[in-house]
């Protein structure tokens, strides 16, 4: 059977920021490629690198030098001199970052979040956009959650599913997950793991950071450290 193209690629990835009159680079010239329905963990210490990478993936960010290809194409391109996020398709690689609170619109009723990249994508009414929150959230394990009630009424646990679920309601290719079990009891991490199997086997890649090294080697296709902005395969 032929290899799967790369659903996302890096080539040669860096990435840094100004500190002061310093420049922290938090990204040394990384490479990978995820392809469809793999899942791959990455783990190291606090400031190795781990959450510019996810971001780097995801495109939330250009890259300071290299390449990063969604679906085979650049992600950025250069409008007026500056870089232009280019992406195949609205949602086509979904991120969940750290802080699950953080990225929920404080304002909104958790099903407009949730349906969110559907909005964007133009291909729902809105009763159609609350009905697939409503599928979304019972996929998480929050399908006794009122679809109005806003972030402030949720737990931390709750607003990362409630993040997970937003992920997966446009049918990415891809979803990049910076912890996104910290928060969940023993039991719910149990529902969450199942969930991301279930998803990778219907085609869909996933990149997950993690301090659980545990879950990771169980879990994942492949397995990445990160240390000093460096990444490296550990084989096993």
């Amino acid at each position: 059977m032929p290899e799967r193209s790369p659903v996302i690629e890096v080539r040669g990835v860096s990435r840094g920021y100004a500190l002061g009159r310093r420049r922290i680079q938090a990204v040394r010239h990384a490479d990978l490629a995820v392809r469809e329905g793999e899942i791959v963990g990455v783990h190291g210490p606090s400031g190795s690198g781990k959450s510019t990478l996810l971001r780097l993936l995801a495109a939330v960010e250009p890259p300071d030098e290299g390449k990063v290809l969604l679906g085979g194409r650049a992600a950025w391109s250069r409008r007026y001199g500056r870089p232009y996020r280019d992406p195949p398709r609205p949602g086509y690689v979904m991120p969940v970052f750290q802080n699950p609170f953080a990225s929920l619109d404080v304002r909104w009723p958790i099903w407009r979040s949730v349906a969110e990249p559907v909005a964007i994508a133009g291909s729902l009414p809105r009763a159609g956009r609350r009905a697939l929150a409503a599928e979304r959230l019972d996929a998480v394990g929050l399908g006794g959650l009122d679809l109005d009630a806003t972030p402030s009424e949720l737990s931390i646990g709750q607003c990362q599913r409630v993040a997970v679920a937003r992920a997966l309601a446009a049918s990415p290719a891809a979803v990049v997950a910076d912890e996104p079990t910290s928060a969940l009891d023993v039991t719910t991490v149990a529902g969450m793991l199942r969930l991301f199997k279930q998803v990778t086997a219907d085609g869909t890649a996933l990149v997950l950071v993690s301090h659980d090294q545990n879950m990771l080697h169980a879990l994942c296709d492949r397995v990445y450290a990160m240390g000093a902005g460096r990444l490296e395969m550990i084989a096993y």
